[in-house]
């Protein structure tokens, strides 16, 4: 697997049963979260994988059930517990909302998930973060796939909260294969069945969570692994100038022919094999990287459409969400005939980057929004990295609906810590509530 010019994973050789808990650990860039996109389907425009992947016995992409990536921040950020789970369930069968609403509960109390099964009517956005994580989990395990991809689980939680993921974690695996990513080790030695250590763009040891523990094979990487959390493994493709005296060259990646199609064992969930193959695209009800949803089907933020991968790719998931006009707050205006070839428009305000407008400009543009919305479009709000900007905007529309500055930045920080970037951009908020305040008045 090759993001751009370098190459993330080399050759990945991986069979995957359930139910249980695997575990994927290795250092920090070393693909372990490119692996889990690659192995739920997603695809990056900016790559290029080679492999062939098989779900229950077929091609990865024929799959009925895939794999379900569970993603560390939710998206449907408008919705509420019941109506997130309702939509998962919806997914596979039909029934009344009266039907859904005993199912879900039924189901929360299987699980043990008393918390949230208390917040059914709040929104998304109003939950502790601890309680959002198991949501993404729960709402995950509902799609019915056997296999559930969960990257990070209890990154930024607190030692309690990370116990309930854990705890849930647990209780899934007794009847689905779950693959974990996890950075702490003593999180890891607790839940693991098996654990993978993936460096350098291969699997360095796979091996049962006793024995990959004690390190029972003398592995020396797995060695420097558990002593530090890292090791030292050159990239797959790295240079013989880039390295240390004392570090050997990776050996070449060569390319391999397509083996013929084969069926798997049938209790083997996933196979990954070496060999060239196309996989498709990311379906259009996911949102580009950072898409969160403000107001589900209204108004939502994103970072800027090519910031990461390319624009086209951006854009037509963009229109798959139903977005119809891009709010764009960079200085540079996007083309018109990129954006008319995807059925899409562009408004531009153009903020300087960890700036803030002029209160009066602010509050023509929330007028704007709220035009848009009465006239039917879907309004996605942009930056650059969809964070300063675009959350200072989108605050700024929670102060408009009726919250307080210091509540509308909470919910949204709940959701991604890095909404709102400087101290300017909070200051439009404050003024723009007071400014509200005395309007009302």
């Amino acid at each position: 697997m090759r993001r751009g010019r370098h190459t993330i994973l080399a050759s990945i050789d991986l069979t995957l049963d359930g139910p249980g808990i695997t575990v994927l650990m290795g250092p920090g860039g070393t693909g372990k979260s490119s692996l889990l996109h690659a192995l739920s389907g997603q695809h990056n425009a900016h790559g290029e994988r080679w492999g062939q992947m098989y779900f229950q016995g077929q091609p990865l992409h024929a799959a009925t059930q895939p794999p379900v990536l569970v993603h560390q921040q939710p998206r449907e950020l408008g919705f509420s517990v019941q109506e997130n789970l309702s939509a998962a369930l919806r997914q596979r069968q039909s029934s009344t909302p009266q039907e859904l609403r005993d199912e879900i509960g039924t189901r929360l109390r299987e699980l043990g998930a008393d918390a949230l099964l208390a917040q059914l009517q709040q929104r998304v956005i109003d939950l502790p973060r601890g309680l959002a994580r198991q949501l993404a989990i729960v709402r995950a395990a509902f799609s019915a796939s056997p296999l559930l991809l969960i990257d990070e689980p209890t990154s930024e939680l607190s030692t309690d909260d990370a116990e309930a993921v854990l705890a849930l974690i647990e209780r899934l695996a007794t009847t689905h294969a779950c693959l974990v990513t996890l950075h702490h080790q003593g999180q890891a030695r607790r839940i693991a069945s098996r654990v993978i250590l993936l460096a350098g763009g291969y699997v360095q040891v796979d091996a049962p969570a006793d024995a990959f523990f004690a390190n029972r094979m003398q592995h020396p990487v797995l060695a420097q692994f558990l002593r530090t959390g890292s090791c030292h493994v050159p990239a797959p493709d790295a240079r013989a100038e880039e390295l240390s005296d004392n570090i050997t060259v990776p050996a070449p990646i060569t390319s391999i022919p397509t083996p013929p199609v084969t069926p798997v064992v049938a209790a083997a969930p996933l196979r990954l094999a070496p060999a060239q193959v196309a996989l498709p695209a990311t379906p259009s009800r996911r949102g580009p990287n950072g898409f969160h949803w403000l107001q589900p089907g209204r108004l939502a933020g994103c970072p800027m459409p090519g910031v990461v991968f390319a624009p086209d790719h951006d854009l037509a998931l963009l229109r798959g969400m139903g977005v119809t006009v891009l709010v764009n707050l960079t200085e540079t205006a996007m083309s018109s005939e990129l954006l008319a070839r995807h059925g899409l428009r562009s408004y531009h305000l153009g903020i300087p980057d960890r700036g803030a407008p002029p209160l009066l400009w602010a509050k023509l543009l929330l007028a704007k929004i709220d035009v848009m919305l009465r006239e039917g479009d879907v309004v996605a709000v942009h930056c650059l990295a969809g964070l300063g900007r675009t959350g200072m905007v989108l605050a700024a529309w929670l102060i408009r609906e009726g919250l307080s500055a210091e509540e509308a930045l909470r919910r949204l920080r709940t959701i991604e810590p890095g909404f709102v970037q400087s101290q300017e951009q909070e200051t439009l908020l404050h003024a723009l509530e007071e400014n509200l305040l005395i309007r009302a008045c």
